[in-house]
């Protein structure tokens, strides 16, 4: 398992070349049986351990997402 992240980071690194956009995600923790029956996996028998989506972009202009600050978000109680 500790190929997976480097190689998923280079996958990563790689896709705007091909104006490709991917993300980390940690959905299929929650839904991990879902995702097994959307792919048509066999969860007895394989791990997943990386699950990115990937996607044609609308160009190459890319750049850090705007972000509400923590204390517009964050709320103590």
């Amino acid at each position: 398992m500790g190929n997976v992240i480097p190689a998923t980071w280079s996958f990563m690194l790689a896709a705007p070349a091909g104006a490709l956009g991917t993300t980390w995600t940690s959905m299929r923790l929650a839904r991990e049986r879902d995702v097994v029956d959307i792919l048509g996996l066999d969860y007895e028998t394989l791990a997943q351990a990386v699950l990115t989506p990937v996607a044609y972009t609308k160009g190459t202009d890319f750049h850090a997402a705007a972000r509400p600050a923590p204390d517009e978000v964050v709320r103590w109680f």
